[in-house]
């Protein structure tokens, strides 16, 4: 069952061309090891090859015991293996430096290697509890296409159109060791609380929740493309620099794309993360044609005097130059 969603998955999503080298990125765990395991028979057919990479992060005693694990899971099934070791940074989301770390390290060895793409052991289940985190946050349209199985740097996910049981089901019934992962059960983290307690009680009471959360997920995706064209070009044309945009531009585009505009705007300037508020008091401060945002310790924007331009700049800056 597995083996044929994940074919039906790579050929309809478009997600590894046909002689491809694939990097399949493993944690010893279960989800990654189903992966592994799913692409190493599914090459020969589908035509690409296959290496698989173990990133051993630092942070744990026994990461490097499960980088082994990896190892040994890649060895049964004589997929060449490379095991890899990263710094992570300090800061505020110890797991998101961990993950920049991560894909940053293993697109560098797929590019050394010629792989074209990454695979990595994203579920539906992922994916639903990643809608829900993103409309716990108070996410727009492109928050809610959450995860992407088929990302512009070449990294995929095959495995998205899976259910997580019948994923841990496949790798347990091949292989006879398994890593576990112990941040999994720690509620420190949202995505452990989020599949602990909200998605049960949610799927009590639609036990089709999971399902319907991954199409919300592929649905924002489709509407995203032709939105984020037409606003990237609303944006372009509003463009004054880098930093201001011209009023006048935008504030007669629909609601849609103003604010879609002003989100890639944020984005490109490096306002991180832009919130679904943040996004309308800008929205607000255009059409009135004045006010002043303040978006982050960082940023803040303002419309000038005349009501014309709508401008970005740096808060600390703005803070030494104040008297």
């Amino acid at each position: 069952m597995v083996l044929a969603r994940v074919r039906r998955t790579i050929v309809e999503r478009g997600l590894i061309p046909s002689g491809a080298r694939v990097l399949c990125a493993c944690s010893g765990g279960p989800d990654s090891a189903a992966l592994l395991y799913a692409l190493s028979q599914l090459g020969r057919e589908l035509g690409f090859e296959l290496e698989a990479a173990s990133v051993d992060h630092g942070l744990r005693p026994d990461a490097a015991r499960d980088v082994a694990c990896a190892g040994r899971q890649a060895a049964t099934l004589g997929v060449p293996f490379h095991g890899l070791r990263v710094e992570v940074g300090e800061g505020a989301s110890l797991q998101a430096h961990a993950r920049e770390a991560r894909y940053t390290a293993l697109l560098r060895l797929a590019s050394e290697r010629g792989a074209s793409r990454v695979a990595v052991g994203h579920t539906r289940d992922d994916q639903a509890e990643t809608v829900l985190a993103r409309l716990l946050r108070g996410s727009g349209l492109q928050g809610l296409a959450a995860i992407d199985p088929c990302r512009a740097d070449g990294v995929v996910r095959p495995l998205i159109d899976c259910e997580r049981g019948e994923v841990h089901a496949l790798a347990r019934a091949h292989f006879t060791e398994i890593a576990e992962d112990p941040s999994n059960l720690d509620p420190r983290f949202e995505r452990v609380r989020i599949r602990a307690h909200v998605m049960p009680a949610l799927l009590a009471e639609n036990p089709r929740l999971t399902e319907h959360l991954a199409a919300l997920a592929d649905e924002a995706r489709d509407y995203r493309v032709p939105l984020e064209f037409t606003a990237l070009a609303a944006l372009s044309d509003a463009s004054v620099d880098a930093r201001s945009v011209r009023i006048s531009v935008l504030a007669d585009r629909p609601l849609l794309v103003r604010h879609e505009a002003l989100s890639a705007w944020l984005t490109r300037e490096g306002v991180v993360p832009v919130s679904r508020s943040h996004v309308a008091e800008l929205d607000h401060a255009l059409r009135v044609r004045r006010g002043h945002v303040w978006l982050s310790l960082r940023f803040q924007a303002r419309v000038d005097a005349a009501g014309d331009l709508l401008s970005l700049a740096s808060s600390q800056a703005r803070a030494k130059t104040e008297p």
